[in-house]
């Protein structure tokens, strides 16, 4: 999240696997691309502060499953993303280096 609060397109492009999906419901029905998500961290979304809740990691070899807890003050363009969300995030390592190929959002109410 600190990549994308400061916009750090390089640590990004190396930590955002090819094909890249994530999926929140309460953005848009179909999930978006790498490229689409790429796009909002590096443009519109503005990460104000954020702070993990709480966090289990599960490692299943070269699989990693991150279960957190998750709330930010933020907002992507005029959409108020300032929420308590729970995310899960699937990392796959690939030639020694770990990236997150999927991630999964929701609010909490």
């Amino acid at each position: 999240m600190r990549a994308m609060q400061e916009r750090d397109e390089e640590t990004l492009e190396r930590l955002v696997a090819p094909g890249f999906r994530f999926t929140a419901l309460h953005l848009a029905p179909e999930p978006m691309s790498r490229e689409q998500w790429m796009g909002a961290a590096l443009g519109g979304y503005h990460i104000i502060s954020f702070a993990y809740e709480s966090m289990d990691i599960d490692v299943f070899g070269d699989t990693g499953v991150i279960h957190a807890r998750y709330s930010q003050i933020a907002n992507y363009d005029a959409v108020n993303l300032s929420h308590g969300y729970r995310l899960t995030d699937i990392w796959a390592r690939r030639n020694g280096q770990w990236q997150v190929v999927a991630r999964h959002s929701s609010i909490l109410s």
